[in-house]
């Protein structure tokens, strides 16, 4: 292939791996021609970018999702503020949650790059197997190539999930009020396969209590919110409902 095709084919931004370049008649022999011709530069093993573009961690991520099963994909606060939810999160602006498939590692050449951000790497099973993994497409705003990343439904899970329990009921909270239009059918899916009774519980009592018309049309009775009582706000208190320990305005003791 020639230079400039393949500079074309390029997207701006995007870090590609020599799979990648293999799907477009560029083989090891070649790239390292066009390295030593100063088209392309190294970012790691096994992975490069146009010499002198800009390159950064949605780049890297880019080169991680080229694969025919996605194993990582921005989630969490990450995934909310890249679809538009950012103004109602006053967290996160300099730290990227980066989620895996359990049993997954971030490639060396990812971690040690320099990518000017704090990377947040999570490898966790918080969702059993889905038929549908409840990723969508988003398209980078300065670059033109497309990630996966987490839906706001699985995205707020995960914020969730990945949050300590002082940050639940005030930067967590506060997120609610901007979702109100998730999918039930979807939420549905993911709190039934969800394995952590504490974010179910403590999903439930915040959608409860912000009252989104989604909530009302979950059916609680499918979803396995475990037994006894657990606290996440020491002194709080107990919410009758879900059992679970929290601030008093949040809890509802009848």
């Amino acid at each position: 292939m020639k230079i400039n095709q393949l500079l074309s084919d390029w997207p701006s931004g995007a870090v590609v791996t020599q799979a990648w370049l293999h799907t477009h008649g560029v083989g090891p022999s070649l790239v390292q021609k066009y390295q030593q011709s100063g088209w392309l530069e190294r970012v790691g093993h096994g992975t490069w970018q146009r010499r002198g573009d800009k390159v950064g961690w949605q780049g890297g991520v880019f080169a991680l999702q080229q694969e025919n099963q996605i194993r990582f994909w921005p989630g969490g606060a990450t995934a909310l503020s890249l679809a538009g939810y950012s103004h109602y999160l006053s967290f996160g602006t300099e730290t990227v949650d980066l989620f895996a498939a359990p049993g997954t590692t971030l490639p060396s050449w990812f971690s040690k790059h320099e990518w000017g951000v704090l990377v947040s790497f999570h490898s966790t099973g918080l969702f059993a197997e889905m038929a549908d993994p409840a990723l969508q497409t988003h398209q980078s705003t300065y670059n033109l190539f497309e990630l996966k990343i987490s839906s706001p439904e699985r995205a707020v899970l995960e914020l969730i999930h990945r949050s300590q329990n002082e940050l639940l009921f005030s930067g967590v909270a506060d997120a609610f009020s901007g979702l109100a239009t998730l999918s039930p059918r979807r939420l549905q899916a993911l709190l039934e396969a969800c394995s952590s009774i504490r974010v179910k519980r403590v999903f439930l009592l915040l959608a409860r209590n912000t009252g989104h018309s989604w909530y009302r049309r979950l059916d609680l009775s499918k979803i396995d919110i475990g037994k006894g009582k657990r606290q996440i706000t020491p002194g709080g208190r107990l919410d009758r409902q879900f059992l679970i320990t929290v601030p008093e305005r949040f809890a509802d003791a009848t």
